[in-house]
C-alpha cells in the first residue's frame, strides 16, 4: 500500500475483524482510517483508536499511510454470493469481494436496471446508461483489495457477480467484429 491516502476493501473474513488485528501488518505505517461512518487514529505502541473499531467486507475505507508498506492478510475469502451490500440512496462507500478483476457490467450485474447512477475509484468513474448499455468511463474494471464510492437512485440490496465465463466472453465478444467469427474455428 503505497504512502498517502488509498482507497481499500476487503475481501476475506477473520473471527476478528478489529482494525488493530487486520491492520496489525502495517506496524506504524499505517496513520488514519476513514468509513462512510467513522474513524480512527493510529497510536504508535497503543493501536487504533476513533468511532471505527471494526471493518468489513461491504465497505471501503480511505487509509492513509505515512510510509509504503505490505498488507498481510489470513482469513477466509469472502463469499460472494452471500455477501450483500445493502445500500441507500445516494452516495455509497462499497468494498470488492470477488477474488478476481471484472469488467465493471459483469462485477455490477445483479443491480436492478437503473438502480445505480455512478461509480467511482480512485483514479476513475463510470456513468450508467440505461437502455442496454452499462457503464461507460474510464473504470472499466473492479478489482480485490480496491475501494468504490456509488450513487444509487434508491435502495438497493445486490450481491456480485462473480461468474468468470460471462465477464470473459463479454469482454471477449466486444473485441470480435461478426463478419469475424467462425463457429468452426
Amino acid at each position: 500500500i503505497p504512502d498517502g491516502w488509498n482507497w481499500v476493501s476487503l475481501n476475506v473474513y477473520t473471527e476478528d475483524m478489529s482494525l488493530d488485528n487486520m491492520l496489525s501488518s502495517l506496524d506504524d505505517s499505517g496513520e488514519f482510517i476513514k468509513s462512510q461512518f467513522g474513524y480512527a487514529d493510529y497510536y504508535p505502541g497503543f493501536g487504533w483508536y476513533g468511532t471505527l473499531g471494526e471493518i468489513d467486507n461491504v465497505s471501503m475505507y480511505k487509509l492513509r499511510m505515512g510510509s509504503s508498506n505490505n498488507l498481510t492478510l489470513t482469513g477466509i475469502p469472502a463469499d460472494v454470493d452471500d455477501t450483500i451490500l445493502d445500500l441507500s440512496a445516494g452516495w455509497n462507500w462499497i468494498g470488492y469481494t470477488p477474488q478476481v478483476t471484472l469488467n465493471v457490467n459483469a462485477a455490477l450485474a445483479n443491480i436492478p436496471e437503473g438502480n445505480a447512477e455512478f461509480l467511482k475509484s480512485q483514479s476513475g468513474y463510470a456513468d450508467f446508461y440505461s437502455g442496454g448499455y452499462g457503464w461507460f468511463g474510464t473504470l472499466e474494471t473492479m478489482s480485490p483489495f480496491l475501494g468504490y464510492l456509488m450513487r444509487l437512485s434508491e435502495d438497493t440490496a445486490f450481491t456480485y457477480n462473480d461468474d468468470m465465463l460471462s465477464s470473459v466472453s463479454s469482454a471477449y465478444m466486444a473485441q470480435v467484429e461478426q463478419n469475424e467469427l467462425n463457429i468452426h474455428d
